[in-house]
């Protein structure tokens, strides 16, 4: 799990992630997807309204609703919801309805996405190019699957040996369950439950706001990708915000989470904690730490 930034740099994320992140077919889908007709709405997301601000992370929105840019530090992340050229053009292998761009101050070097949109108007296929000045632009490929509520329930990634994340649902529609393979670990190289009450809460939390933090709270690692939630463009959010989780992986590690929830008057989130226990079968005793807390606006 990883701390909001978008892309995280907190120390003590860090370390748990290089200890603990330490799914579930190998078919490889369709090269691309079918054209559909899509819109994309954040409100269907986000039905109290986008949030203005996620962390240090400032998000804006044109007239019409829609995300155009995140600025978070020096990271910048615009959305562009037509196409500028043709895919011959740009050198991808499919058409596609939009792009995602994401550089850092005034570096040369960025990572674009042409994303190919379902017809509810979320991410299901993205080509991704990573630009280098140095050593030259790489390209990796993800695909989306989502459930008939609009939640996301798979999720492929050409990197990391054709990873696998794998979501599965309870009849309340919260995530209970999250599991990485790829082609080296076909049965599972990580494993993630998730719970909405605890002592303090025997009543789970009303996810009024849609806010999912997919790294952060459900060991869910979407790296560049992560800000295209907070442009509606990920699926649906929780019908529950999460209390905790439990994260396992192939090497034993094992890490427990709580997570804390400060609501305003309107029952929406503005402030996200974290505090984690983690195991290690090497060593001694455990290792415990807190995560920078997340701020929200509305």
């Amino acid at each position: 799990m990883k701390q909001i930034k978008f892309l995280p740099v907190a120390l003590a994320a860090a370390l748990t992630l290089g200890f603990t992140s330490c799914s579930d077919d190998n078919d490889e889908p369709n090269a691309a997807p079918g054209n559909e007709t899509s819109t994309v709405n954040p409100s269907t997301v986000f039905t109290a309204g986008v949030p203005s601000q996620v962390g240090d992370a400032v998000i804006t929105k044109n007239a019409e609703g829609l995300v155009t840019k995140i600025v978070d530090g020096d990271q910048i992340v615009t959305f562009d919801y037509a196409p500028a050229k043709s895919r011959a053009e740009v050198n991808i292998p499919t058409d596609y309805d939009m792009t995602m761009k994401v550089e850092w101050g005034n570096d040369e070097d960025g990572v674009d996405f042409y994303i190919k949109l379902n017809k509810e108007g979320f991410v299901e296929y993205a080509y991704e190019v990573d630009e280098s000045k140095i050593d030259g632009d790489t390209a990796e490929e993800w695909w989306f699957e989502y459930d008939s509520a609009g939640r996301m329930v798979k999720m492929k990634r050409t990197e990391g040996d054709d990873e696998v994340t794998t979501v599965t649902y309870n009849s309340a529609g919260d995530i209970v369950d999250v599991k990485v393979s790829d082609n080296e670990y076909p049965n599972g190289k990580m494993q993630c439950t998730i719970a909405y009450t605890n002592e303090a809460n025997a009543t789970a939390i009303v996810n009024k706001s849609g806010i999912m933090l997919y790294d952060a709270s459900f060991c869910i690692d979407m790296d560049e990708m992560a800000p295209a939630y907070f442009a509606g463009l990920l699926g649906k959010g929780t019908a529950h915000l999460p209390l905790g989780a439990s994260e396992t992986n192939i090497e034993d590690c094992k890490t427990e989470y709580t997570f804390v929830w400060t609501l305003n008057s309107n029952q929406m989130p503005i402030r996200f904690n974290s505090t984690y226990i983690s195991y290690y079968p090497w060593a001694d005793q455990p290792y415990d730490g807190e995560d920078d807390p997340v701020n929200f606006k509305w």
